[in-house]
């Protein structure tokens, strides 16, 4: 990253070319050595803490830019929705589900427990009013703009120990200070300026760790490889595309590594071995730990019932307090009258007396049966008879016991319960007739089977109203069927499909229920169901805190795996059409962007977009550098040097890394098949805009060595080449600012614009 050869020793006696810092390179020869000393003697203290001064303006214009009218707008704006409630439910200490790792949502969370915040808002929907709810929304805000306004002075920091000069660095930070975009994102109460924040704190912890390669092993070393495995343990932490980063680093570990085994470095295989070790250890299991000690953490917070019970298996479910599992779940006999729910839509399975029309709108014959469909509500059309397909006669006796009101032992209930893989029938409780299904095409689904009743006495057709009840996750054919806990499918039989049903509603002879019909495939998870009530049935307290005692527990490592299964699932599954969403290829063109709130009435909006200017010369330099690496490598071909080799070094090296950090945070998501968002490319902006500062300094800044700083906090041998080189970082800045006053306000929402305003931008 630095201008320093990455060497970690030297042979006795040699120097590798370009094995020299700035300052001794610029000392190898007496005139270097001479300008150099007549340079620092003619330099004013401003110039010299030079560094200092622009880091700390850079904090300052970022406070500015991301604190201004924190307070507006009072209401809820865009994902606030999902993560401001998300916080909540964490001071509730009620479980819910997202597709995201915690870390983020928990230190959101914890920015509201510090201010004694409840949880009581669950910021229900765009609009809603923080100040009538009694919603310390500022604080909550602030506190999340923390990360927000930390990401300039990081940028600065990060160019500052990558070897490049004060006003470069400077550069880099205000074109990231003054991006619409950054500071929409940076004073809500989201997560991607805080995955942002570590992602950097990631690279910059990587470039000082680089730095102290010939002192291996030593303290700082070992603090900033440590703190490099931090901080990507914590990236990945808040979002999975964390993993870009974690990518980033381990791209530059193996480059790394590959010239530590090289011969000519003077290792020995044991020594290459310490350092694979260490960053192993470092790089890979401090992350991981630190990604498993998070949901931990997740986990044991959340540890009542909560609005993300029912994505988890019941099992999972039923390890919260409160669980409505745990007082509901108890077993399932031959005989009961049991109301079935799908598990996806949470339709009833229904009947009525009411009958298929003889033609569909696209004219195809239906059986004219009575209809089985899906309906929202129970009713008492809502619940079947489970009867078993052997030992019917002992099974009527058994039935007409249970009904005059004998009491029946224990023992003998137990020998009617339904198992995993039982063949029944199940009969309509208020018409008498069998569920069946039959080669008859359903009502919408033209490729699926049509779900009908079948009256007792046509025994010709018997055969269509048996169904094998399959438990999800049975291990054995002696598991037993419970309400609630249980999850089961209904296959047929005879023609092998399984009852399903989707969102879409019935025609008005439907009464706006859903179609229930026989799916081909009785494999997939949304043929899903559970018997949700067995009529009559009451449950003691014995029973309950006998169900809590018999309750399996699962370990940590179990919920773990359970829950990133279906945060990959779901993440993969976001394919709903979204009016703003748009396509990476669209990102660094800026064609569209996102409304994040409205006001109509006072004309204001919220919209987030990139500065324009700033995106599209990013753009050009990332453009400008890939045609530099092909002239660079033509003219050496050649035998020509375009540059001296310290300045090819930095250009090849430093700027291919924060080359490959836009490239690995910007293009995996062409491969993505989920909707996609603007948002989403910010990570890779701000190495775009870091790439706009590198090509600025291999351009303007000469003598190149003069300028390099060693650290942010290192004193300047000089700040500007010439005032042609301080007219063009004015004229880039000053474009930079003007755009993003421009766009402000729709960037911060606090202004009244016209319709011709809001379309001027």
């Amino acid at each position: 990253m630095s201008v320093d050869e990455p060497q970690l020793k030297r042979r006795p006696g040699k120097d590798a070319v370009g094995a020299l810092s700035p300052d001794k390179q610029l000392h190898q020869d007496g005139s270097s050595n001479t300008a150099a000393t007549a340079s620092r003697a003619g330099v004013s203290e401003l110039v010299r803490n030079s560094s200092c001064y622009a880091l700390t303006a850079v904090l300052a214009l970022s406070f500015i830019t991301r604190y201004y009218r924190i307070w507006d707008p009072a209401q809820v704006v865009f994902d606030e929705v999902h993560f401001g409630k998300f916080a909540s439910y964490y001071l509730r200490r009620e479980y819910y589900f997202d597709v995201h790792p915690p870390l983020a949502k928990m230190l959101i969370a914890l920015g509201g427990w510090l201010i004694g915040y409840d949880g009581h808002f669950l910021f229900e929907k765009i609009g809603m009013d923080y100040m009538s709810n009694g919603v310390p929304y500022m604080m909550l805000r602030g506190w999340v703009a923390l990360f927000g306004l930390a990401l300039p002075p990081l940028v600065y920091m990060i160019m500052a120990e990558s070897g490049y000069s004060v006003i470069a660095s400077l550069l880099a930070a205000l074109l990231v200070t003054f991006d619409n975009a950054l500071v929409t994102q940076g004073r809500l109460i989201l997560l991607d300026n805080i995955m942002i924040f570590f992602m950097l704190a990631s690279v910059y912890s990587y470039v000082k760790f680089f730095k102290q390669r010939y002192h291996p092993f030593e303290a700082k070393w070992w603090a900033w490889l440590m703190s490099t495995g931090v901080m990507l343990g914590c990236v990945v932490s808040c979002k999975l595309v964390g993993l870009f980063t974690i990518a980033l680093v381990g791209v530059a570990v193996i480059f790394d590594l590959r010239r530590i085994l090289d011969i000519r470095r003077g290792n020995t295989l044991s020594e290459f071995f310490q350092h694979f070790v260490a960053r192993a250890f470092a790089l890979i299991a401090v992350p991981v730990v630190l990604y498993l000690s998070f949901f931990a953490i997740h986990l044991a917070i959340l540890t009542r019932t909560g609005p993300g019970d029912a994505y988890h298996t019941s099992q999972f479910q039923m390890q919260l307090i409160d669980s409505p599992l745990t007082k509901s779940s108890f077993d399932v006999h031959y005989g009961d009258q049991v109301a079935i729910r799908h598990r996806e839509t949470g339709v009833y399975v229904d009947s009525n007396p009411g009958r298929y029309p003889l033609r569909y709108e696209d004219q195809r014959v239906s059986s004219q049966g009575q209809q089985v469909t899906g309906a929202k509500d129970r009713t008492d059309n809502s619940f079947w008879i489970i009867k078993p397909m052997v030992n019917q006669e002992a099974f009527a006796q058994f039935v007409a016991r249970r009904q005059a009101g004998e009491e029946i032992s224990k023992d003998e209930l137990n020998k009617w319960v339904v198992h995993h893989t039982d063949l029944v029938q199940l009969q309509h409780a208020a018409t008498g007739s069998n569920m069946r299904t039959h080669d008859v095409a359903s009502p919408m689904t033209s490729t699926n089977m049509e779900f009908t009743t079948l009256a007792l006495n046509d025994t010709a057709n018997a055969a269509d109203t048996v169904w094998k009840l399959e438990i999800d996750g049975a291990k054995s054919n002696s598991t037993l069927l419970k309400t609630s806990s249980s999850f089961i499918r209904l296959v047929s039989n005879k023609h092998g499909v399984a009852m399903w049903t989707h969102p879409k509603k019935l025609p008005e002879w439907g009464h706006g229920h859903q179609e229930i019909n026989g799916k081909k495939d009785p494999t997939a998870k949304s043929t899903l169901w559970a018997i949700t009530e067995i009529r009559g049935r009451q449950i003691s307290a014995e029973e309950v805190e006998e169900m809590v005692k018999k309750r399996t527990a699962m370990s940590f490592l179990e919920k773990f795996v359970e829950l990133q299964g279906l945060m990959i699932k779901h993440n993969n599954a976001l394919t709903t059409v979204h009016p703003f969403q748009s396509t990476p290829l669209s990102w660094p063109f800026l064609t569209r962007g996102i409304s994040f709130w409205t006001d109509a009435a006072q004309r204001r909006q919220i919209y987030l977009l990139g500065n324009p200017i700033g995106w599209w010369t990013s753009n050009l330099a990332l453009f400008a550098y890939f045609v530099g690496l092909v002239v660079l490598e033509a003219c050496g071909m050649r035998g020509v040097d375009l540059v001296g080799s310290i300045v090819r070094r930095h250009i090849l090296r430093s700027g291919g890394f924060i080359a490959f950090a836009w490239f690995i945070h910007y293009f995996p998501f062409f491969m993505m098949g989920r909707s996609l968002f603007l948002h989403h490319y910010l990570p890779a902006s701000i190495f775009a805009y870091m790439m706009v500062a590198a090509c600025f300094q291999f351009v303007f800044v000469h003598p190149y060595q003069l300028f390099t700083l060693r650290s942010w906090s290192s004193r300047a041998r000089a700040l500007l080449p010439s005032y042609s080189t301080g007219l063009v970082f004015a004229v880039l800045v000053a474009i930079q600012v003007a755009t993003f006053i421009f766009f402000a306000p729709i960037s911060y929402g606090t202004s009244t614009l016209t319709a011709q305003q809001v379309n001027s931008r």
